[in-house]
């Protein structure tokens, strides 16, 4: 899978302009606050049709930009069955998507088309963060996985929120109990569903996380992913979907009288999370400063490799700055870890950083939101 070239129109701080990335390690150098990060934003844009720095599409626009203003980002991916000719295009009221010069009904149709694996300073919130930031983890990546997780995951979140509006609706109480029951069938359904993938991909991604993690540390510690979900512990032993969706549904009904009183509903994969546990302590309390690094350093890289296997294609990476919060020890061993092979776009304030570490075949330096390819002798 490979981004064979990126263009950008009024995208942030970038007025126009237009990249064909080598297949291998591509460098943006600069500054800080020159555009870097807005470019790797801009192609997490092709991959998701997403931001991953805001929750409000209109802040990719430029700040001092006229009303009717157009940011439009365009790619062209190539993977081995086919080329995706992808645009996103974004203005002050409603964001549009197209492939291959069809336009998408919904943003899931869009994902699969180019897998990416995101490395940010943020990803400490993955440790150290609330339930909320290890559930987007999960399932930004279950959905670039697997198309029917991101099916039942968006059909859950669907059902939910027309659930909750019943629960806070004045509906008469009889009424209440028999139209509760009928999403609760439907919603059971898809929970099971995501819980099925959830606890086997957590098993995969503890396996191969406590290898990565040893090697980054050289300390022999354990480190232990524990899927604390929504059936508690009545998830112990191997059980099928149709059970889970039995206990989820039975619980449901439990928690009608609840989920009335709170207007929203109290049990279910929306509220699941899971543990970190490094010598079996619990990771975000007791982790010091450079084995959180390392921590989300080795999910990221498990995630490759999980999805590689999964997909059978090499992701994108996308890596925002992160050799810099990183010892030399420790940045020089992460970047052995990157395999040949991966197209890489890393961002850094210093070329030098990257120099003798990684096989850069590109070299882009980037000041003002205007980009310059430069010879390679770094």
């Amino acid at each position: 899978m490979r981004l064979l070239e990126v263009s950008l129109e009024n995208f942030r701080n970038i007025k126009s302009m237009y990249i064909e990335p080598a297949p291998g390690v591509n460098l943006f150098w600069g500054e800080n606050a020159q555009g870097k990060t807005n470019l790797l934003e801009a192609i997490y844009y092709l991959v998701t049709g997403r931001s991953f720095r805001t929750r409000y599409d209109r802040e990719a626009l430029p700040w001092d930009a006229p009303a009717d203003t157009t940011s439009i980002i365009r790619g062209r991916v190539q993977n081995p069955e086919t080329q995706y000719n992808i645009i996103v295009a974004i203005d002050q009221n409603r964001k549009e998507v197209s492939c291959n010069e069809k336009a998408l009904s919904s943003l899931g149709l869009l994902w699969g088309k180019m897998n990416a694996v995101l490395f940010t300073p943020g990803d400490l919130e993955i440790i150290q963060g609330t339930p909320s930031a290890r559930r987007r983890f999960l399932d930004m990546e279950g959905s670039q996985m697997n198309t029917r997780y991101l099916h039942h995951l968006q059909s859950f979140n669907q059902i939910l929120k027309q659930r909750n509006a019943l629960l806070k609706s004045d509906i008469e109480e009889e009424n209440l109990a028999e139209n509760l029951e009928v999403w609760d069938e439907q919603i059971s359904e898809h929970a099971a569903e995501i819980y099925y993938f959830r606890k086997m991909f957590l098993e995969r991604l503890t396996r191969v996380s406590q290898e990565i993690f040893n090697n980054l540390g050289d300390t022999g510690e354990s480190l232990d992913l524990v899927y604390d979900n929504f059936l508690g512990q009545k998830n112990n032993g191997v059980i099928d979907k149709l059970t889970i969706a039995a206990i989820y549904k039975k619980d449901l009904k439990r928690l009608h009288s609840e989920d009335l009183y709170r207007g929203s509903t109290t049990c279910g994969p929306h509220r699941d999370d899971f543990i970190i546990r490094i010598n079996g302590r619990e990771a975000r309390t007791y982790a010091s400063q450079g084995q959180t690094r390392s921590l989300a350093i080795a999910l990221r890289l498990a995630e490759i490799r999980l999805m590689e296997e999964y997909t059978g294609h090499a992701p994108l990476l996308l890596l925002d700055d992160i050799v810099s919060e990183l010892d030399e020890a420790r940045r020089r061993h992460f970047l052995s870890l990157l395999k040949p092979g991966y197209q890489t776009f890393i961002t850094g304030t210093d070329a030098d950083t990257v120099a003798g570490s990684l096989p850069v075949e590109k070299s882009f330096h980037i000041k003002g939101g205007e980009i310059v390819l430069e010879n390679i002798d770094i």
